[in-house]
């Protein structure tokens, strides 16, 4: 990652201009008069992707959210203007300045990193849903050749089932995987359960949570690695104010404990100083 300029935590609040594009919102904690004393910082998400930013009783909630609220949080000044919008107009959204930052449980890749910068929050992996009443009990990558695969549209998802299907499948005589694709994650469960997929392939978290939430209806078969990831929070590149704004407010949750004690709730693990080299070089 670049060497980034520091500022003084006095110097941010002059250097920060952030948008008010998004309806406010108010914790119940709040009074009116402390929320407009604070600036918006406006985060662009998909809300459709439990357990890490969805919308629960009109409110944002999950892991990216419940992180994102608590850097905010020991920073004191700002506070986070949730705009939910669709997967493919994140990158786009952040660029033209439609958001400050994107929180949205982003993989990091080398495609990504040239086009905004990112800041390591968790590690994770993939994990293959069937219905309860398939004969499928997909293990790995392999047992995909020849099936109806459901994965969610311009995600990395739709092109590692493609590479698997090349690598794994074609190249070794064994049938393509059929790749079908959808908006969003529950879309593409709703797709398994109307039988319009065969197995859906998705993050590991949110495909407990729907396993969880589905009870007898769906099932976790995996048990192989697939392609362990590492997920960040995105800035616009040149934005060095917002960058250390929310580097600094990450840091400080994770010395206080708040950060460990969110992501094990959720079952996800912090990523080492070896996973965030691997992926940030």
């Amino acid at each position: 990652m670049k060497n980034k300029t520091l500022f003084t935590v006095s110097a941010l609040a002059g250097a920060l201009l952030f948008s008010g594009c998004a309806k406010k919102t108010e914790t119940a904690a709040e009074s009116p008069a402390a929320a407009t004393e604070k600036r918006l910082v406006t985060v662009g998400s998909d809300l459709t992707f439990p357990p890490y930013e969805y919308m629960k009783d009109g409110v944002p909630s999950g892991v990216s959210v419940e992180i994102m609220e608590k850097i905010a949080e020991v920073d004191g000044s700002y506070k986070a203007d949730w705009i939910d919008t669709r997967w493919a107009n994140l990158i786009p959204g952040l660029k033209g300045e439609k958001y400050d930052i994107l929180f949205s449980s982003m993989y990091i890749t080398k495609e990504r990193l040239e086009q905004i910068d990112m800041i390591p929050y968790y590690k994770t992996d993939i994990s293959l849903l069937v219905r309860s009443d398939s004969d499928l009990a997909p293990k790995g990558p392999s047992d995909l050749c020849g099936k109806v695969v459901g994965a969610m549209k311009g995600t990395a998802f739709s092109a590692q089932v493609q590479e698997i299907s090349e690598k794994r499948c074609v190249a070794q005589g064994k049938k393509a995987i059929t790749v079908r694709e959808f908006e969003t994650s529950p879309q593409t469960t709703q797709a398994l359960l109307a039988h319009a997929v065969d197995i859906q392939y998705d993050d590991a978290a949110v495909m407990k949570a729907a396993e969880n939430n589905l009870k007898a209806k769906v099932k976790i078969t995996s048990t192989e690695q697939f392609f362990p990831i590492v997920g960040g929070i995105g800035i616009r590149k040149g934005d060095t104010a917002t960058y250390k704004l929310v580097e600094e407010g990450l840091n400080r949750i994770k010395a206080s404990g708040e950060y460990a004690k969110i992501l094990t709730a959720y079952g996800l693990k912090e990523p080492t100083a070896e996973d965030i080299a691997a992926v940030m070089k």
